[in-house]
């Protein structure tokens, strides 16, 4: 999947979804994250593979809202916006700069790198821990049992959630966005609602960044 997105968007599947996101917002067009909302008026897919899924969904469609949904490409969709309303400018995240400080290890460098149940095994419960320490507001000792977690090869985007919400909480905008990075490189899917929520969580990260600046 990933190789097929990269291909239809020439690698810039980033640029296509912030110029249709742009697009739509500012000619008055919202955007509604969930599915099956009742005012909802079309869906838009990234990858050719959303056509195995299309008669399951129009079903459910029909059952929670009783109509079919049109759908459209989001290639379609973005080279109709911009017949229809002309070229648009968006602000360029390149611009912004990070520079995060952190004991994480190179991903090179990472135990089990290449079997993921023996990283979940000895991972999982450093994470964990971990986790109940960020909740209790003991962010610092958080995010030492992260790197240990990550250290011995645990990847799942509830590590990459919990380190990105403890960074969040330090108000350290370039080590929340330096974990989500990875998170994104490391997920098998890019066309999935984990790979969503990463990046719109990134956008509110680099825009308190430029805040803060």
């Amino acid at each position: 999947m990933r190789d097929e997105v990269n291909v239809i968007y020439d690698g810039k599947l980033d640029k296509y979804q912030d110029e249709t996101r742009l697009l739509l917002s500012t000619n008055g067009i919202k955007i509604i994250k969930s599915k099956y909302a009742k005012s909802v008026t079309a869906w838009i897919y990234i990858g050719d593979d959303y056509v195995t899924n299309y008669e399951n969904d129009q079903k459910q469609a029909l059952e929670k809202l009783g109509r079919h949904i049109p759908t459209y490409h989001l290639i379609d969709l973005w080279k109709f916006l911009k017949e229809k309303f002309g070229e648009v400018k968006t602000d360029s995240k390149d611009k912004i700069l990070i520079n995060p400080v952190h004991n994480r290890v190179p991903l090179k460098e990472i135990m089990n790198l290449y079997d993921w149940e023996k990283g979940f095994d000895e991972g999982m419960l450093h994470w964990e821990e971990g986790d109940q320490e960020r909740k209790a507001g003991n962010l610092e000792r958080a995010i030492e049992l992260f790197d240990i977690a990550r250290y011995h090869g645990y990847n799942a985007p509830a590590l990459y959630k919990s380190y990105a919400m403890a960074y969040r909480k330090l108000k350290d905008y370039d080590n929340e966005v330096a974990v989500i990075n990875e998170a994104i490189e490391r997920e098998d899917s890019v066309n999935n609602t984990t790979i969503r929520e990463l990046k719109e969580r990134r956008e509110k990260a680099l825009a308190l960044k430029q805040k803060r600046n």
